[in-house]
Formats: C-alpha cells, structure tokens, sequence
C-alpha cells in the first residue's frame, strides 16, 4: 500500500509515483484501508467474432480458387480465380463503405458504383470479352446510380450543393458509354444512349433548378 500525500489518496499498487499528479508515492504497510485508489483493471477490446471468421473464410476461399486454378489451367486456359478474388474484394469494400458507415450515402453510391464496373468489366475480360459490361451492365449501373441520388436530394429535402459534386460525378460516368459508342467500343446504342440522355437532363435540371448558393459553388469548382 502507498499514499500519495500531494493527492491525499491511498493507492494499492507497486508503481512508484501517482496515477494523478504523477507525484513520489509514500510507501505504507500491507494494511488494507477503506476508500483507497483501486488497483486499475484493464477491460480487453472486444473484437467482432464474426468479421474475424469472414476474413479467414475469404482467405481460404483465395487461396483454395488459386491453387485449383493453378491445378486446372491447361484445361480451362482462363485465370477464373480472378473472377472470385475480384468478388471477394468488392465484398470488403461494399462491407466498409456501405454497411458499417452512416453518413454520406452519395460518395458510398458513386464508390459502388466504380466498384461494380470494375468489377464487371473484368469478369467480361476474363470470360471471353463478349462486351455485356459495357454494352448493358455499367450504362444501367450509372442511371441507377445517378437516379439513386436524385431520390436522396429530393426525399431529404438538402441542398444541391451538398450533393453537387456526386451528381456531377454520376453524370460525367453517365455520358460515358454514349462516347464509347461514339468511338466504336461499344457496339449497342439505346443503354448508352439511355444513361447519357438521363444524364444531360440531370444537368439541365441543375443549372434550371439549382439555388444562388448552388450556382456559386458551381463557378468555384469550375473557376468560371
């Protein structure tokens, strides 16, 4: 037992000075006396049991797609393991940026929708390059998206300038298609066609639509 007599506690511990001021303990005798400062007690960190097995069920479910990929390659002659590697990847970032976050739902919106793109356009390369990615799946995605966020604006009630810069992202990634078309890379017109039509009424909603402290944040941006 020690005493602090700067502090005026008692304190049953082996450490030498104060856990208060830091000051010189006293020793006392092995008395035990009412009302003194505890032993500290440290409470170990809960850890999530169930995001610890999920890790390691995705580890072995990389590394089993490996090896049997590895094992089977001169038959299949595709790397299909990357195929689940990717998924199991996009798994994780839906799980961070959607599920365990509360705020901002546009930016997890725009984050999904890069995500899955990605995500398909390879699965499309791997698979044999048959063009469904960016001929249907990500013209879709960017309508779904962009239409996600306009719904967000308009059941919340906020302003467009706190959503300005998700929707310009969701209807830059809108026109995109309609240009790849343009340029002969995607082969079917009316998806890409549909998701840069909705994309550039989108815009002339906002600049129609938009308030006084929305068009400022316009010009800042752009520097016009």
């Amino acid at each position: 037992m020690k005493i602090c007599k700067k502090c005026q506690v008692k304190i049953n511990t082996e450490r030498k000075t104060c856990p208060l001021c830091l000051g010189i303990l006293t020793s006392l005798d092995d008395q035990v006396y009412e009302n003194q400062y505890p032993k500290p007690s440290f409470v170990p960190k809960k850890r999530n049991i169930f995001i610890r097995i999920l890790s390691f069920l995705t580890i072995l479910a990389i590394l089993a797609s490996v090896l049997i990929n590895i094992a089977t390659y001169h038959q299949t002659k595709t790397l299909w393991s990357l195929i689940v590697i990717i998924g199991i990847g996009y798994f994780w970032i839906l799980l961070k940026s959607t599920f365990r976050r509360k705020t901002n739902v546009p930016l997890r919106l725009v984050i999904q929708m890069l995500a899955l793109s990605v995500v398909t356009i390879v699965i499309d390369k791997v698979s044999g390059n048959i063009g469904w990615s960016l001929n249907y799946v990500i013209p879709f995605l960017s309508m779904a998206s962009l239409l996600s966020i306009i719904s967000l604006l308009i059941g919340n009630r906020v302003k467009y300038s706190e959503y300005l810069l998700y929707l310009l992202a969701s209807v830059i990634f809108g026109i995109i298609p309609f240009l790849l078309w343009i340029f002969q890379i995607v082969s079917i017109l009316w998806p890409s066609l549909s998701a840069a039509s909705l994309s550039v009424a989108t815009l002339i909603g906002m600049i129609v639509f938009a308030d006084v402290e929305t068009k400022e944040e316009i010009k800042k941006r752009f520097h016009i």
